[in-house]
Protein backbone atom coordinates (compact mmCIF):
# COMPACT_ATOMS: atom_id res chain seq x y z
CA UNK A 1 0.00 0.00 0.00
CA UNK A 2 2.15 2.82 0.86
CA UNK A 3 4.91 4.45 -1.43
CA UNK A 4 7.82 2.09 -3.17
CA UNK A 5 11.10 2.53 -3.29
CA UNK A 6 12.98 0.04 -5.43
CA UNK A 7 11.97 -1.97 -8.96
CA UNK A 8 12.48 -6.14 -8.64
CA UNK A 9 10.10 -8.85 -9.77
CA UNK A 10 7.00 -8.89 -9.31
CA UNK A 11 4.76 -10.74 -7.27
CA UNK A 12 0.83 -10.04 -6.77
CA UNK A 13 -1.98 -12.07 -5.27
CA UNK A 14 -5.44 -12.04 -6.06
CA UNK A 15 -8.19 -11.73 -3.86
CA UNK A 16 -12.06 -12.39 -4.46
CA UNK A 17 -15.09 -10.73 -2.65
CA UNK A 18 -18.08 -12.84 -3.29
CA UNK A 19 -21.30 -11.27 -1.40
CA UNK A 20 -19.27 -9.56 1.31
CA UNK A 21 -16.99 -12.18 2.00
CA UNK A 22 -13.54 -11.15 1.61
CA UNK A 23 -10.41 -14.66 0.67
CA UNK A 24 -7.27 -12.99 0.99
CA UNK A 25 -4.30 -14.56 2.94
CA UNK A 26 -4.75 -14.36 6.16
CA UNK A 27 -2.32 -11.25 7.65
CA UNK A 28 -0.21 -12.10 11.23
CA UNK A 29 -1.58 -12.05 14.37
CA UNK A 30 -1.54 -8.80 16.18
CA UNK A 31 1.04 -9.09 18.56
CA UNK A 32 1.80 -4.92 19.78
CA UNK A 33 4.70 -4.66 22.09
CA UNK A 34 5.30 -1.79 24.05
CA UNK A 35 8.45 -0.33 25.64
CA UNK A 36 5.58 0.39 28.70
CA UNK A 37 3.80 -2.56 30.10
CA UNK A 38 1.28 0.08 31.04
CA UNK A 39 0.25 0.51 27.43
CA UNK A 40 -2.14 -1.74 25.54
CA UNK A 41 -3.95 -2.07 22.43
CA UNK A 42 -7.40 -2.07 22.07
CA UNK A 43 -9.82 -2.76 19.22
CA UNK A 44 -12.64 -0.20 18.34
CA UNK A 45 -14.07 -1.82 15.28
CA UNK A 46 -12.69 -3.65 11.78
CA UNK A 47 -13.19 -3.34 8.67
CA UNK A 48 -12.45 -5.55 5.56
CA UNK A 49 -8.45 -5.57 5.07
CA UNK A 50 -6.31 -3.84 2.98
CA UNK A 51 -9.10 -0.77 2.09
CA UNK A 52 -8.60 1.85 5.14
CA UNK A 53 -5.43 4.63 4.82
CA UNK A 54 -6.83 7.77 6.82
CA UNK A 55 -8.57 8.81 9.56
CA UNK A 56 -9.34 12.13 11.81
CA UNK A 57 -11.56 13.23 14.30
CA UNK A 58 -14.53 15.50 13.99
CA UNK A 59 -14.91 18.85 16.76
CA UNK A 60 -18.10 16.87 17.96
CA UNK A 61 -15.74 13.83 18.76
CA UNK A 62 -17.11 11.45 15.48
CA UNK A 63 -14.26 9.58 13.93
CA UNK A 64 -14.06 9.58 9.96
CA UNK A 65 -12.02 6.87 8.38
CA UNK A 66 -11.21 7.00 4.76
CA UNK A 67 -10.26 4.24 2.07
CA UNK A 68 -8.19 4.49 -0.63
CA UNK A 69 -10.96 4.38 -3.18
CA UNK A 70 -12.46 7.33 -1.58
CA UNK A 71 -15.18 5.83 0.42
CA UNK A 72 -15.27 7.77 3.78
CA UNK A 73 -16.81 6.15 7.05
CA UNK A 74 -18.18 7.31 10.17
CA UNK A 75 -17.96 5.89 13.10
CA UNK A 76 -20.73 7.34 15.89
CA UNK A 77 -21.11 6.03 19.80
CA UNK A 78 -18.91 3.34 19.11
CA UNK A 79 -20.54 1.61 15.80
CA UNK A 80 -19.36 2.10 12.32
CA UNK A 81 -22.13 3.79 10.52
CA UNK A 82 -23.51 1.66 7.50
CA UNK A 83 -23.70 4.80 5.40
CA UNK A 84 -20.58 6.58 3.63
CA UNK A 85 -20.36 10.10 4.55
CA UNK A 86 -19.18 10.62 1.25
CA UNK A 87 -18.17 7.88 -1.70
CA UNK A 88 -15.74 9.29 -4.41
CA UNK A 89 -14.67 6.14 -5.53
CA UNK A 90 -16.28 6.77 -9.20
CA UNK A 91 -13.41 9.71 -9.35
CA UNK A 92 -10.40 8.72 -7.54
CA UNK A 93 -7.48 6.81 -9.10
CA UNK A 94 -6.52 3.94 -6.87
CA UNK A 95 -3.86 2.80 -9.48
CA UNK A 96 -0.74 1.59 -7.03
CA UNK A 97 -0.31 4.36 -4.31
CA UNK A 98 -3.09 6.53 -6.06
CA UNK A 99 -6.28 7.26 -4.04
CA UNK A 100 -7.64 9.13 -1.20
CA UNK A 101 -4.91 10.39 0.87
CA UNK A 102 -6.55 13.39 3.07
CA UNK A 103 -9.75 14.73 4.85
CA UNK A 104 -9.25 17.60 7.25
CA UNK A 105 -12.96 19.47 9.02
CA UNK A 106 -12.86 23.33 8.51
CA UNK A 107 -12.36 25.32 12.05
CA UNK A 108 -15.57 26.45 11.33
CA UNK A 109 -17.10 22.73 11.03
CA UNK A 110 -19.85 22.85 13.74
CA UNK A 111 -21.34 26.12 12.07
CA UNK A 112 -20.38 25.69 8.19
CA UNK A 113 -19.91 21.56 8.40
CA UNK A 114 -16.95 22.19 5.70
CA UNK A 115 -14.67 19.01 5.25
CA UNK A 116 -11.41 19.38 2.73
CA UNK A 117 -10.54 16.50 0.67
CA UNK A 118 -7.11 15.19 -1.34
CA UNK A 119 -6.96 12.46 -4.03
CA UNK A 120 -5.66 11.41 -7.32
CA UNK A 121 -8.57 12.62 -9.92
CA UNK A 122 -9.69 10.31 -12.57
CA UNK A 123 -10.78 11.77 -15.46
CA UNK A 124 -11.42 8.75 -17.63
CA UNK A 125 -13.41 6.44 -15.90
CA UNK A 126 -10.54 4.17 -15.33
CA UNK A 127 -10.01 3.83 -12.06
CA UNK A 128 -6.65 1.40 -12.43
CA UNK A 129 -5.44 3.18 -15.04
CA UNK A 130 -1.74 3.80 -14.63
CA UNK A 131 -1.41 6.74 -16.98
CA UNK A 132 -0.77 10.21 -15.73
CA UNK A 133 -2.98 12.38 -13.47
CA UNK A 134 -3.66 15.40 -11.53
CA UNK A 135 -4.38 15.80 -8.12
CA UNK A 136 -7.37 18.01 -6.35
CA UNK A 137 -8.00 19.39 -3.03
CA UNK A 138 -11.50 19.71 -2.71
CA UNK A 139 -14.49 20.46 -0.08
CA UNK A 140 -17.73 19.09 0.03
CA UNK A 141 -20.40 20.52 3.04
CA UNK A 142 -22.28 18.10 5.54
CA UNK A 143 -26.26 17.63 5.36
CA UNK A 144 -27.37 19.82 8.11
CA UNK A 145 -30.46 17.56 8.44
CA UNK A 146 -27.89 14.73 8.85
CA UNK A 147 -24.29 15.75 9.17
CA UNK A 148 -23.26 11.91 9.00
CA UNK A 149 -23.23 12.56 5.25
CA UNK A 150 -22.41 15.02 2.78
CA UNK A 151 -24.68 17.25 0.64
CA UNK A 152 -25.05 15.41 -2.75
CA UNK A 153 -23.53 17.60 -5.25
CA UNK A 154 -21.77 19.71 -2.41
CA UNK A 155 -18.03 18.87 -3.39
CA UNK A 156 -16.13 22.11 -5.10
CA UNK A 157 -12.72 21.97 -6.05
CA UNK A 158 -9.83 24.29 -3.98
CA UNK A 159 -6.75 23.51 -5.47
CA UNK A 160 -5.79 21.57 -8.86
CA UNK A 161 -9.11 22.52 -11.12
CA UNK A 162 -7.05 21.30 -14.42
CA UNK A 163 -8.02 17.80 -14.37
CA UNK A 164 -6.79 16.75 -17.55
CA UNK A 165 -3.21 15.14 -17.62
CA UNK A 166 -0.47 15.89 -17.98
CA UNK A 167 0.18 18.90 -15.80
CA UNK A 168 4.19 19.32 -18.03
CA UNK A 169 2.02 20.20 -21.16
CA UNK A 170 0.48 23.13 -19.35
CA UNK A 171 2.23 26.53 -18.30
CA UNK A 172 3.15 26.53 -14.52
CA UNK A 173 0.46 28.93 -14.00
CA UNK A 174 -1.81 26.60 -14.36
CA UNK A 175 -4.20 25.11 -11.73
CA UNK A 176 -2.62 21.93 -12.25
CA UNK A 177 -0.96 19.18 -9.52
CA UNK A 178 0.58 16.25 -11.22
CA UNK A 179 0.88 12.46 -10.40
CA UNK A 180 2.40 11.46 -13.37
CA UNK A 181 3.71 8.62 -11.07
CA UNK A 182 2.18 5.33 -9.24
CA UNK A 183 2.85 7.30 -5.74
CA UNK A 184 3.68 10.96 -3.76
CA UNK A 185 0.77 12.71 -4.94
CA UNK A 186 -1.56 14.82 -2.51
CA UNK A 187 -1.22 13.23 1.30
CA UNK A 188 -2.32 14.65 4.48
CA UNK A 189 -4.21 18.20 5.16
CA UNK A 190 -3.86 19.81 8.86
CA UNK A 191 -5.19 23.25 9.70
CA UNK A 192 -3.56 25.25 12.26
CA UNK A 193 -4.58 27.58 15.11
CA UNK A 194 -5.07 30.41 12.86
CA UNK A 195 -7.13 29.01 10.65
CA UNK A 196 -4.58 28.36 7.45
CA UNK A 197 -4.81 24.57 5.69
CA UNK A 198 -1.41 23.11 5.47
CA UNK A 199 -1.64 21.06 2.82
CA UNK A 200 0.99 18.19 1.61
CA UNK A 201 2.05 17.21 -2.06
CA UNK A 202 4.34 14.75 -3.09
CA UNK A 203 6.95 15.02 -5.87
CA UNK A 204 4.17 12.59 -8.18
CA UNK A 205 6.83 10.75 -9.53
CA UNK A 206 8.38 7.61 -9.09
CA UNK A 207 11.84 8.99 -9.47
CA UNK A 208 12.79 10.50 -12.47
CA UNK A 209 13.01 14.52 -13.86
CA UNK A 210 9.84 14.93 -12.72
CA UNK A 211 10.89 14.39 -9.22
CA UNK A 212 12.97 17.91 -9.42
CA UNK A 213 10.06 19.50 -9.24
CA UNK A 214 10.47 19.71 -5.30
CA UNK A 215 12.89 21.92 -5.86
CA UNK A 216 10.76 24.14 -8.06
CA UNK A 217 8.97 27.18 -6.55
CA UNK A 218 6.63 27.39 -9.39
CA UNK A 219 5.27 24.26 -9.07
CA UNK A 220 2.95 22.47 -6.01
CA UNK A 221 4.37 19.52 -6.14
CA UNK A 222 7.10 18.49 -3.33
CA UNK A 223 5.94 20.84 -1.34
CA UNK A 224 4.02 21.49 2.02
CA UNK A 225 1.41 24.39 1.08
CA UNK A 226 -0.13 26.84 3.24
CA UNK A 227 -3.43 28.49 2.20
CA UNK A 228 -6.56 30.10 3.46
CA UNK A 229 -9.76 27.74 3.13
CA UNK A 230 -10.74 29.28 -0.10
CA UNK A 231 -7.37 28.41 -2.02
CA UNK A 232 -6.02 31.19 -1.69
CA UNK A 233 -2.56 32.57 -0.46
CA UNK A 234 -1.56 34.12 2.69
CA UNK A 235 0.73 36.85 2.64
CA UNK A 236 2.90 36.03 5.66
CA UNK A 237 3.76 32.97 3.16
CA UNK A 238 8.08 32.70 3.05
CA UNK A 239 7.60 32.69 -0.85
CA UNK A 240 4.47 35.13 -1.29
CA UNK A 241 4.63 37.56 -4.40
CA UNK A 242 1.63 39.32 -4.43
CA UNK A 243 -0.81 36.78 -6.37
CA UNK A 244 -1.59 33.97 -6.00
CA UNK A 245 0.70 31.63 -7.69
CA UNK A 246 2.12 28.56 -6.61
CA UNK A 247 4.97 29.62 -5.12
CA UNK A 248 2.60 32.18 -2.68
CA UNK A 249 1.14 29.15 -1.30
CA UNK A 250 4.53 27.15 -0.73
CA UNK A 251 5.36 26.97 3.21
CA UNK A 252 8.22 24.27 2.78
CA UNK A 253 9.76 22.45 -0.11
CA UNK A 254 11.80 19.54 -1.44
CA UNK A 255 10.02 16.86 0.07
CA UNK A 256 9.31 13.17 -1.56
CA UNK A 257 5.80 12.34 -0.28
CA UNK A 258 5.22 14.36 3.30
CA UNK A 259 3.00 11.60 4.76
CA UNK A 260 1.80 12.65 7.96
CA UNK A 261 3.16 16.22 9.46
CA UNK A 262 1.88 18.17 12.69
CA UNK A 263 2.54 21.62 13.65
CA UNK A 264 4.54 22.55 17.19
CA UNK A 265 2.89 25.67 18.09
CA UNK A 266 5.98 26.35 20.34
CA UNK A 267 8.67 26.68 17.63
CA UNK A 268 6.23 27.51 14.40
CA UNK A 269 7.71 24.00 12.61
CA UNK A 270 6.41 21.44 11.01
CA UNK A 271 7.64 17.28 11.95
CA UNK A 272 6.63 15.78 8.91
CA UNK A 273 7.26 12.26 8.08
CA UNK A 274 9.02 11.71 4.36
CA UNK A 275 9.19 8.89 2.83
CA UNK A 276 12.03 8.06 0.69
CA UNK A 277 13.53 6.44 -2.03
CA UNK A 278 15.97 3.26 -2.06
CA UNK A 279 17.83 3.58 1.01
CA UNK A 280 16.74 6.37 3.44
CA UNK A 281 13.63 7.23 5.67
CA UNK A 282 13.22 11.30 6.90
CA UNK A 283 11.72 12.90 10.20
CA UNK A 284 12.39 16.18 8.78
CA UNK A 285 11.47 19.80 10.90
CA UNK A 286 11.65 23.22 9.88
CA UNK A 287 9.74 26.16 9.63
CA UNK A 288 8.61 28.93 7.13
CA UNK A 289 10.60 28.98 3.83
CA UNK A 290 13.03 25.39 4.67
CA UNK A 291 13.96 23.42 1.90
CA UNK A 292 14.62 19.84 2.41
CA UNK A 293 17.01 18.80 -0.70
CA UNK A 294 14.86 16.22 -2.36
CA UNK A 295 15.63 15.06 -4.83
CA UNK A 296 19.19 15.61 -4.79
CA UNK A 297 19.72 15.25 -1.02
CA UNK A 298 18.13 12.30 0.69
CA UNK A 299 19.02 11.54 4.02
CA UNK A 300 21.79 12.89 5.62
CA UNK A 301 24.02 13.23 2.70
CA UNK A 302 23.54 13.96 -1.31
CA UNK A 303 21.04 11.57 -3.95
CA UNK A 304 24.18 9.98 -5.79
CA UNK A 305 21.01 9.42 -9.17
CA UNK A 306 20.00 13.24 -9.32
CA UNK A 307 23.52 14.63 -8.19
CA UNK A 308 24.92 12.67 -11.18
CA UNK A 309 21.99 12.67 -13.63
CA UNK A 310 21.11 16.37 -13.22
CA UNK A 311 24.21 18.25 -12.12
CA UNK A 312 22.83 21.69 -13.23
CA UNK A 313 20.05 21.68 -11.24
CA UNK A 314 21.91 20.03 -7.94
CA UNK A 315 25.17 20.82 -8.23
CA UNK A 316 24.90 24.39 -6.56
CA UNK A 317 21.95 23.58 -4.11
CA UNK A 318 22.71 25.17 -0.58
CA UNK A 319 20.61 26.17 2.22
CA UNK A 320 19.37 22.60 2.47
CA UNK A 321 18.19 21.70 6.06
CA UNK A 322 18.88 17.65 6.68
CA UNK A 323 16.86 15.52 8.78
CA UNK A 324 16.16 15.27 12.65
CA UNK A 325 16.25 11.71 12.37
CA UNK A 326 16.61 9.44 9.14
CA UNK A 327 16.85 5.42 9.23
CA UNK A 328 18.02 2.85 6.52
CA UNK A 329 15.38 0.20 4.78
CA UNK A 330 16.75 -2.31 7.23
CA UNK A 331 15.00 -0.81 9.96
CA UNK A 332 11.70 -0.16 8.01
CA UNK A 333 10.93 1.90 4.77
CA UNK A 334 7.73 3.73 4.58
CA UNK A 335 7.86 6.72 7.55
CA UNK A 336 3.99 7.64 9.01
CA UNK A 337 3.96 11.40 10.34
CA UNK A 338 1.85 11.31 13.27
CA UNK A 339 0.61 13.70 16.33
CA UNK A 340 2.31 16.10 18.94
CA UNK A 341 1.06 14.49 21.84
CA UNK A 342 -0.83 17.20 23.95
CA UNK A 343 -3.27 15.08 25.89
CA UNK A 344 -3.38 13.86 29.61
CA UNK A 345 -4.38 10.19 29.44
CA UNK A 346 -0.71 9.07 29.56
CA UNK A 347 2.57 9.89 31.97
CA UNK A 348 3.75 13.14 31.66
CA UNK A 349 7.05 12.31 30.09
CA UNK A 350 5.05 11.48 27.01
CA UNK A 351 3.81 14.87 26.73
CA UNK A 352 5.02 17.12 23.92
CA UNK A 353 6.21 13.87 22.01
CA UNK A 354 6.13 13.92 18.22
CA UNK A 355 5.21 10.10 17.45
CA UNK A 356 5.93 8.65 14.09
CA UNK A 357 5.46 4.91 13.13
CA UNK A 358 6.79 2.86 10.09
CA UNK A 359 4.27 0.80 7.67
CA UNK A 360 6.81 -1.90 6.89
CA UNK A 361 9.06 -1.61 9.81
CA UNK A 362 5.90 -2.23 11.80
CA UNK A 363 7.17 0.17 14.65
CA UNK A 364 5.80 3.42 16.69
CA UNK A 365 8.53 5.64 17.91
CA UNK A 366 8.54 8.89 19.49
CA UNK A 367 10.92 12.57 19.58
CA UNK A 368 11.27 13.87 22.96
CA UNK A 369 11.78 17.35 23.00
CA UNK A 370 13.64 19.74 26.49
CA UNK A 371 12.00 22.27 28.26
CA UNK A 372 12.94 24.55 25.13
CA UNK A 373 11.05 22.64 23.21
CA UNK A 374 14.19 21.50 21.02
CA UNK A 375 14.46 17.92 19.86
CA UNK A 376 16.63 16.03 22.25
CA UNK A 377 16.19 12.05 21.07
CA UNK A 378 13.92 9.50 19.45
CA UNK A 379 12.42 7.05 21.78
CA UNK A 380 10.78 3.55 21.34
CA UNK A 381 7.30 3.36 21.89
CA UNK A 382 6.18 0.17 20.23
CA UNK A 383 7.12 -2.69 18.39
CA UNK A 384 5.27 -5.14 16.19
CA UNK A 385 2.30 -3.20 15.09
CA UNK A 386 0.55 -4.75 12.70
CA UNK A 387 1.21 -2.52 9.30
CA UNK A 388 0.27 0.70 10.55
CA UNK A 389 -0.86 3.42 8.03
CA UNK A 390 -2.31 6.03 10.15
CA UNK A 391 -1.41 7.51 13.26
CA UNK A 392 -3.41 10.13 15.05
CA UNK A 393 -4.57 11.26 18.64
CA UNK A 394 -7.99 11.43 19.66
CA UNK A 395 -10.39 13.87 22.05
CA UNK A 396 -10.00 11.19 24.55
CA UNK A 397 -6.32 11.94 24.75
CA UNK A 398 -5.47 8.62 23.41
CA UNK A 399 -3.53 7.74 20.02
CA UNK A 400 -5.21 5.52 17.54
CA UNK A 401 -3.70 3.67 14.65
CA UNK A 402 -5.36 2.16 11.68
CA UNK A 403 -3.71 -1.37 10.60
CA UNK A 404 -3.74 -1.68 6.99
CA UNK A 405 -3.52 -5.57 6.21
CA UNK A 406 -6.35 -6.56 9.53
CA UNK A 407 -7.94 -4.02 8.55
CA UNK A 408 -8.61 -3.05 12.55
CA UNK A 409 -9.02 0.21 13.93
CA UNK A 410 -7.18 0.48 17.29
CA UNK A 411 -7.10 2.87 20.56
CA UNK A 412 -3.65 2.55 22.80
CA UNK A 413 -4.62 3.42 26.17
CA UNK A 414 -2.78 3.22 29.48
CA UNK A 415 -3.36 1.27 32.72
CA UNK A 416 -6.44 0.96 31.99
CA UNK A 417 -8.87 -2.45 30.90
CA UNK A 418 -8.73 -4.03 27.21
CA UNK A 419 -11.14 -6.33 26.21
CA UNK A 420 -11.00 -8.93 23.35
CA UNK A 421 -13.96 -10.60 22.11
CA UNK A 422 -14.14 -13.60 19.67
CA UNK A 423 -16.43 -16.35 18.97
CA UNK A 424 -16.82 -19.54 17.31
CA UNK A 425 -18.36 -20.50 14.67
CA UNK A 426 -19.30 -17.06 13.66
CA UNK A 427 -21.62 -18.54 11.01
CA UNK A 428 -24.30 -21.30 10.51
CA UNK A 429 -27.86 -22.13 10.51
CA UNK A 430 -30.39 -21.71 13.14
CA UNK A 431 -30.06 -22.51 15.94
CA UNK A 432 -26.77 -21.78 16.16
CA UNK A 433 -24.78 -22.87 19.08
CA UNK A 434 -21.56 -20.28 19.87
CA UNK A 435 -18.95 -20.39 21.80
CA UNK A 436 -17.66 -16.94 23.25
CA UNK A 437 -14.15 -15.99 24.17
CA UNK A 438 -12.86 -13.28 26.34
CA UNK A 439 -8.81 -14.66 25.85
CA UNK A 440 -6.39 -12.05 25.44
CA UNK A 441 -8.46 -9.26 27.32
CA UNK A 442 -6.24 -7.77 30.26
CA UNK A 443 -5.82 -4.86 32.97
CA UNK A 444 -2.06 -3.85 32.35
CA UNK A 445 -2.97 -1.02 35.02
CA UNK A 446 -3.97 -3.71 37.77
CA UNK A 447 -7.35 -4.60 39.14
CA UNK A 448 -9.42 -7.64 38.89
CA UNK A 449 -11.39 -7.98 35.44
CA UNK A 450 -15.16 -8.44 35.16
CA UNK A 451 -17.31 -9.05 32.29
CA UNK A 452 -20.51 -8.59 30.78
CA UNK A 453 -21.84 -9.59 27.78
CA UNK A 454 -24.45 -8.42 25.57
CA UNK A 455 -25.42 -11.08 22.82
CA UNK A 456 -27.37 -8.44 20.55
CA UNK A 457 -30.45 -10.31 21.14
CA UNK A 458 -31.75 -9.14 24.22
CA UNK A 459 -29.89 -11.84 26.07
CA UNK A 460 -26.92 -11.37 28.55
CA UNK A 461 -23.52 -13.12 30.50
CA UNK A 462 -21.32 -12.18 33.23
CA UNK A 463 -19.40 -15.11 32.40
CA UNK A 464 -15.87 -14.74 30.70
CA UNK A 465 -16.51 -17.83 28.22
CA UNK A 466 -19.93 -17.92 28.10
CA UNK A 467 -21.88 -20.12 25.20
CA UNK A 468 -25.16 -18.99 23.59
CA UNK A 469 -27.50 -20.47 21.04
CA UNK A 470 -29.10 -17.91 18.60
CA UNK A 471 -32.11 -18.73 17.30
CA UNK A 472 -33.62 -16.63 14.20
CA UNK A 473 -36.68 -17.47 11.56
CA UNK A 474 -34.54 -15.68 8.85
CA UNK A 475 -30.85 -14.79 7.86
CA UNK A 476 -29.85 -11.99 10.87
CA UNK A 477 -26.34 -10.61 11.70
CA UNK A 478 -26.24 -10.53 15.44
CA UNK A 479 -23.56 -8.28 16.90
CA UNK A 480 -22.18 -9.54 20.96
CA UNK A 481 -20.43 -7.09 22.54
CA UNK A 482 -17.80 -8.01 25.16
CA UNK A 483 -17.26 -5.17 28.18
CA UNK A 484 -14.37 -6.16 30.65
CA UNK A 485 -14.21 -3.61 33.79
CA UNK A 486 -11.69 -3.11 36.73
CA UNK A 487 -13.06 -2.09 40.62
CA UNK A 488 -12.21 1.55 39.73
CA UNK A 489 -15.01 1.97 36.87
CA UNK A 490 -12.87 2.12 33.86
CA UNK A 491 -14.19 -0.46 31.51
CA UNK A 492 -13.29 -1.30 27.88
CA UNK A 493 -15.53 -2.98 25.09
CA UNK A 494 -14.83 -5.26 21.84
CA UNK A 495 -17.48 -6.88 19.00
CA UNK A 496 -17.77 -9.62 17.27
CA UNK A 497 -20.44 -10.34 14.91
CA UNK A 498 -21.96 -13.51 14.29
CA UNK A 499 -24.54 -14.33 11.21
CA UNK A 500 -27.18 -16.38 11.72
CA UNK A 501 -29.14 -18.68 9.12
CA UNK A 502 -27.23 -18.18 6.30
CA UNK A 503 -23.67 -19.04 5.30
CA UNK A 504 -21.19 -17.41 3.36
CA UNK A 505 -20.25 -17.79 -0.29
CA UNK A 506 -17.43 -20.02 -1.98
CA UNK A 507 -15.23 -17.98 -3.99
CA UNK A 508 -13.28 -19.52 -6.88
CA UNK A 509 -10.61 -18.44 -9.26
CA UNK A 510 -10.13 -19.97 -11.98
CA UNK A 511 -7.27 -17.83 -13.80
CA UNK A 512 -4.80 -17.50 -13.37
CA UNK A 513 -3.21 -20.29 -11.88
CA UNK A 514 -1.56 -20.41 -9.03
CA UNK A 515 2.57 -19.42 -9.41
CA UNK A 516 2.22 -18.24 -12.99
CA UNK A 517 5.19 -17.16 -13.77
CA UNK A 518 4.92 -13.42 -15.36
CA UNK A 519 7.56 -10.62 -16.39
CA UNK A 520 7.36 -7.23 -15.69
CA UNK A 521 4.69 -5.96 -18.93
CA UNK A 522 2.76 -8.74 -19.31
CA UNK A 523 -0.67 -8.71 -19.11
CA UNK A 524 -2.58 -10.65 -16.45
CA UNK A 525 -6.26 -12.03 -16.87
CA UNK A 526 -8.14 -12.96 -13.79
CA UNK A 527 -11.49 -15.04 -14.19
CA UNK A 528 -13.71 -16.41 -10.99
CA UNK A 529 -17.12 -16.94 -9.44
CA UNK A 530 -18.64 -17.53 -6.64
CA UNK A 531 -22.14 -19.74 -5.49
CA UNK A 532 -23.78 -19.15 -2.87
CA UNK A 533 -25.72 -21.99 -0.29
CA UNK A 534 -28.48 -20.50 0.19
CA UNK A 535 -28.77 -18.78 -3.44
CA UNK A 536 -26.64 -20.54 -5.95
CA UNK A 537 -24.47 -19.30 -8.36
CA UNK A 538 -23.69 -15.37 -7.58
CA UNK A 539 -23.92 -13.08 -10.40
CA UNK A 540 -20.86 -10.29 -12.05
CA UNK A 541 -22.18 -8.04 -9.51
CA UNK A 542 -21.12 -9.76 -6.52
CA UNK A 543 -17.95 -10.27 -7.64
CA UNK A 544 -14.78 -7.87 -6.34
CA UNK A 545 -11.51 -8.08 -6.88
CA UNK A 546 -8.38 -6.99 -5.00
CA UNK A 547 -5.03 -7.09 -6.83
CA UNK A 548 -1.68 -6.95 -4.17
CA UNK A 549 1.69 -5.74 -4.73
CA UNK A 550 3.70 -7.75 -2.08
CA UNK A 551 7.11 -5.52 -2.11
CA UNK A 552 9.68 -6.96 0.35
CA UNK A 553 8.26 -7.51 3.59
CA UNK A 554 4.80 -5.85 2.84
CA UNK A 555 1.77 -5.16 0.20
CA UNK A 556 0.32 -3.03 -1.99
CA UNK A 557 -2.80 -2.58 -2.49
CA UNK A 558 -2.27 -2.29 -6.39
CA UNK A 559 -5.43 -2.48 -8.57
CA UNK A 560 -8.89 -3.81 -8.18
CA UNK A 561 -12.22 -5.06 -10.42
CA UNK A 562 -15.80 -6.35 -10.19
CA UNK A 563 -17.03 -9.01 -12.12
CA UNK A 564 -16.09 -12.17 -13.37
CA UNK A 565 -12.94 -11.11 -15.19
CA UNK A 566 -10.59 -8.43 -15.62
CA UNK A 567 -7.03 -7.93 -16.42
CA UNK A 568 -4.11 -5.71 -15.05
CA UNK A 569 -0.44 -5.50 -16.05
CA UNK A 570 2.43 -6.69 -14.57
CA UNK A 571 5.16 -4.07 -12.87
CA UNK A 572 8.55 -4.29 -12.14
CA UNK A 573 8.55 -2.94 -8.27
CA UNK A 574 8.16 -6.12 -5.86
CA UNK A 575 10.56 -9.00 -4.86
CA UNK A 576 8.78 -11.58 -2.18
CA UNK A 577 5.00 -12.86 -1.06
CA UNK A 578 3.89 -15.06 1.34
CA UNK A 579 2.25 -18.23 -0.14
CA UNK A 580 -1.64 -18.02 -0.77
CA UNK A 581 -4.05 -19.85 2.24
CA UNK A 582 -6.88 -20.64 0.53
CA UNK A 583 -8.64 -21.22 -3.17
CA UNK A 584 -9.87 -18.03 -3.62
CA UNK A 585 -6.38 -16.32 -3.98
CA UNK A 586 -3.71 -16.83 -6.77
CA UNK A 587 -0.21 -16.16 -6.38
CA UNK A 588 2.07 -14.82 -9.36
CA UNK A 589 5.70 -15.24 -9.37
CA UNK A 590 8.50 -14.57 -11.70
CA UNK A 591 11.66 -16.16 -12.46
CA UNK A 592 14.34 -16.14 -10.41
Amino acid sequence: MRPRKKSAWLVAVLGVIAAGLLSLPAPPAAADTYSDSGFATETIATVAPFTLVGMAFAPDGRMFVWQKNGVVRVMKNGQLLPTPFIDLSAKVNTFDDRGFWGLAFDPQFATNGRVYLSYTFENAGNPNSSAPRTARLTRVTADPANPDVALPGSEVVILGSVGTPPCSALPLTADCIGSDGGSHTLGSLHFDHDGMLFVGVGDGSDGDVNSLRAQNLDSPNGKILRIRPDGTAPSDNPFYDGTNSWRSRVWLYGVRNPFGFSFQHETEELWVGDVGWNTWEEVNHGGAGTNFGWPCYEGNGPQPFFQSNFPAQCGGLTGVTPPFHTYNHSIGSAVIGGPIYDGTAYPAQYSGNFFFADYTGRFIKRVVFDAQHQPVSVQPFATAIPDPVALTQGPDGMIYYLSFTTGDINRIRYNGPVAKASATPTNGPSPLAVSFSSAGSSAPGGGTLSYLWDFGDGTTSTAPNPSHTYTTATPRRFTARLTVSIPSGASSTDTVDVTVGSLPPTPTITAPTDGTVVLPGDTISYAGSATDPEDGPLGASALKWTVLLHHNQHVHNFVAGTGFSGSFQAEDTVTSAPSATRSSSRRLTAPG
